[in-house]
């Protein structure tokens, strides 16, 4: 019997191998998914099918799969519909993954077992053009799951896992390039954390963002330690440096850097940034270019640091709004010229280094600086000196032009521009808009200054200090009816530069607040000018006003408050005087005092004089002064006609009245 199945078992082994061979046959594949194996968690693991038998001649289509995947394990297989086929183990155990190739005449399937082991730290650097995922190895908070030993290339995507601690080596740098991207998200438990084999600022050099791919993420990720040297030639010492297009950064801490926690230099970059923390870095918390300035959001805490904005054309054709940052400043270093729209919201602080100039350039661009009175917008020098910076421009035509509730300090170092003076806020031509509750000191110059006569502002609530060098305001004739009688001038005047009232004005000239007006070159009134109680307008030498053609003047005044014509206060020059040369019989003043002028002759047919009356010129003058002229207190022309009462004529060099 044993001799007997010892011959049988041969041969039913023998009908079973010839059977599998027939079935072999029947579509001649036979797939080969390699070899079992041991690998390290975190390291990568090729799939190759090319071992695999095809005696049709038809080849095949491989599709690589799971059958099995350790409890925990997220891995998914790459190219899983390809010969060459890769996954990285993300936790430690068997991965049992079938291969199935297949052509029109059948198919055929093998597996292989992929054992990974938990390992220690890794070592990673040098150029990667294939996805580099980097997963938690060790528990270990002390020792990190990968050091970078040389700089990290990426023309693929590096992808971070929630936990996984990288320290890098002295001066290296990781690199994401244009064709790279970089997705690192953790998470508020489990961040992620990039560092310096040694803890000290300045170990390493930083990351360097050059991709543009809308995905690339930084999320709940601390760097710190960077800066040993500048990223690239042009950019500067940083933790992070983006020069492609868009890098969302969310929930990040950039600390102890021996430079800017991140740096941009192009206005076009994309950087949002959410939740984020800055501390001890040495040069400040970011440097960017105003593009960027819009990203900011109100929760990211700046630690006292400094948002450096470098000198830049801001014309991207979107809106802007500036935030305040949290517990930081900008500090603005270079020439700025700004095309778009803008909103600086309440509470934020500009700083400005030696002579830099903020230019609003924008033909009907919208500015807007929106403080409060609890949260001002602040215009200040980083040095703190009268001078220090030159200030800012507008140049926009847009009526929803505003600035409410801002300040502004130490503005001055140079003219603003070609044909402009020195001031904190200089406006172009058809300015439009409203300006209230401004303040303005230490400025080596003007507050503001106004050049042309297109320009209309309103001007309300202003506040200035005493340290005003040239004045609170320059302008010209046509807009002083801007101005109101509730702003405080603090003994500035308000330098009217010459100018016309046109004929179809029917205007207000305010009474300042502890200011006066100060004309420095000759004023025409075509249109009717009203001259508020208490008003004082001073001349420098010899400097005339005319109320010409249509024009009338009423100066009323009442007996607490004289409207005064004069001299320059502290001067002893006089002015030329006042002409009036129209026969309207609105032409009226009262209670007013005019002293000092007479320096040469009126106009064309009067001589020196304090007030003169051209041909058939009509006044009515009442309980007024007429004083200290160099010539005649007042000088009628043929046909004048001035009726007075009560008037007051003393010191004058000639005589009081001249009469044809």
């Amino acid at each position: 019997m044993k001799r007997l199945i010892f011959i049988i078992l041969p041969l039913f082994m023998g009908l079973i191998l010839t059977s599998c061979d027939d079935d072999a046959a029947d579509h001649g594949l036979t797939a080969v998914a390699g070899p079992d194996r041991e690998v390290s968690v975190g390291q990568p693991v090729e799939l190759n099918a090319n071992s695999s038998i095809d005696l049709t001649g038809e080849g095949f289509l491989s599709s690589w799969s799971f059958v099995s995947r350790p409890d925990g394990s997220s891995a998914s297989i790459n190219n899983a519909n390809s010969d060459i086929a890769t996954f990285v183990p993300d936790v430690a155990g068997d991965y049992l993954v079938r291969l199935t190739i297949s052509n029109s005449l059948g198919q055929d399937s093998d597996e292989v077992m992929i054992t990974a082991i938990a390992a220690g730290t890794q070592e990673i650097g040098g150029n990667y053009s294939e996805e580099l995922h980097l997963i938690k190895i060790t528990e270990n908070p002390d020792v990190p799951d990968y050091v970078v030993t040389s700089t990290l290339s990426m023309t693929a995507k590096l992808r971070i896992d929630p936990g996984v601690r990288i320290h890098v080596t002295s001066d290296a740098l990781i690199r994401i390039r244009p064709n790279g991207t970089i997705e690192a998200n953790g998470t508020s438990a489990e961040p992620i954390i990039i560092t310096g084999t040694s803890n000290m600022a300045g170990y390493w050099r930083g990351i360097w963002s050059e991709s543009s791919d809308f995905d690339n993420v930084l999320n709940h990720v601390h760097i710190s330690g960077a800066g040993s040297n500048n990223i690239t030639t042009s950019a500067p010492r940083a933790g992070l440096h983006v020069s492609g297009a868009r890098l969302n950064i969310n929930h990040c801490i950039f600390s102890n850097i021996d430079g800017y926690g991140i740096s941009v230099n192009a206005t076009n970059v994309q950087i949002p940034l959410e939740n984020c923390t800055f501390s001890q870095n040495s040069q400040g918390a970011m440097r960017i270019t105003a593009g960027q300035m819009r990203f900011i959001d109100s929760e990211t805490d700046f630690n006292n640091h400094e948002i450096v904005i470098t000198g830049a054309t801001l014309n991207d054709d979107v809106d802007h709004v500036w935030p305040a940052p949290l517990n930081g400043k900008y500090r603005f270093t270079a020439l700025m010229s700004i095309f778009d729209n803008v909103t600086i919201e309440e509470g934020a602080v500009l700083l400005f280094d030696t002579d830099v100039l903020l230019r609003f350039r924008g033909g009907s661009g919208k500015y807007q600086f929106m403080g409060t009175e609890e949260n001002p917008v602040i215009f200040k020098g980083a040095t703190e000196q009268a001078g220090s910076w030159r200030g800012i421009m507008i140049e926009s035509s847009s009526v929803e032009n505003r600035i409410e509730h801002a300040q502004f300090y130490h503005a001055g170092h140079d003219n603003l521009a070609a044909g402009y003076g020195r001031a904190a806020i200089g406006l172009g031509s058809n300015v439009r808009g409203s300006f209230s509750n401004l303040h303005f000191d230490d400025i080596d110059g003007y507050g503001i200054y106004i050049r042309y006569n297109s320009t209309r502002v309103s001007l309300k609530d202003l506040n200035f200090g005493q340290n005003l060098s040239l004045g609170a305001i320059h302008m010209l004739s046509e807009q002083i009816t801007d101005l109101d009688n509730q702003s405080f001038f603090n003994n500035n005047h308000v330098v009217v530069n010459g100018g016309q009232v046109p004929e179809e004005d029917d205007v207000v000239w305010p009474s300042l607040f502890n200011g006066a007006y100060l004309f420095t070159s000759l004023s025409t009134i075509y249109g009717k000018v009203t001259i508020e109680p208490g008003a004082t307008l001073e001349f420098d030498n010899d400097v005339l006003m005319r109320v010409r053609t249509n024009g009338v003047l009423v100066a009323n005044g009442n007996a607490s408050e004289n409207i005064t014509f004069t001299r320059r206060s502290g001067s002893m020059d006089h002015w030329k005087g006042l002409a009036i040369e129209t026969s309207s019989l609105e032409n009226s003043m009262d209670y007013v005092e005019i002293s000092y002028a007479g320096n040469s002759g009126l106009i064309a047919g009067i001589g020196q004089t304090n007030l003169g009356l051209g041909n058939n010129a009509r006044l009515t003058l009442t309980n007024s002064i007429i004083r200290n002229s160099l010539g005649y207190g007042i000088w009628l022309r043929p046909g004048a006609e001035l009726t007075q009462s009560n008037n007051t004529f003393t010191g004058n060099a000639q005589a009081d009245i001249n009469e044809p």
